[in-house]
């Protein structure tokens, strides 16, 4: 859990909601009775959980996911890209990156 600490807070709050399950997503909010509709909001075809949102929505392949399960997510070592810029190389985690552009809202 040490990594996430230091990513961004819109990525660290998608990631929690999605490996909860609960948040503003529209299974979670169905089960509690915010929404008459548990159908996921990008793709319309399976209930949007948090592991829809992560592993399964197509919606994520826009976004580059290449992971298959959590634990995959996790190893840091194989989503980590070096990149460099004008002041020199810098590390992308590409999980943080994926977990910024989700939109929950």
């Amino acid at each position: 859990m040490g990594r996430v600490v230091k990513w961004n807070r819109k990525a660290r709050v998608a990631y929690v909601q999605c490996r909860t399950g609960k948040g503003n997503l529209q299974a979670w909010r169905h089960k509690i009775g915010k929404v008459d509709n548990p159908e996921c909001r990008k793709c319309g075809r399976y209930a949007e959980t948090g592991k829809h949102v992560a592993l399964v929505c197509t919606h994520g392949e826009e976004i580059g996911r290449r992971w298959g399960t959590w634990e995959d997510m996790d190893e840091r070592a194989r989503w980590a890209r070096k990149e460099k810029d004008g002041e020199g190389f810098y590390t992308v985690d590409l999980v943080e990156t994926f977990f910024s552009k989700i939109d929950l809202r």
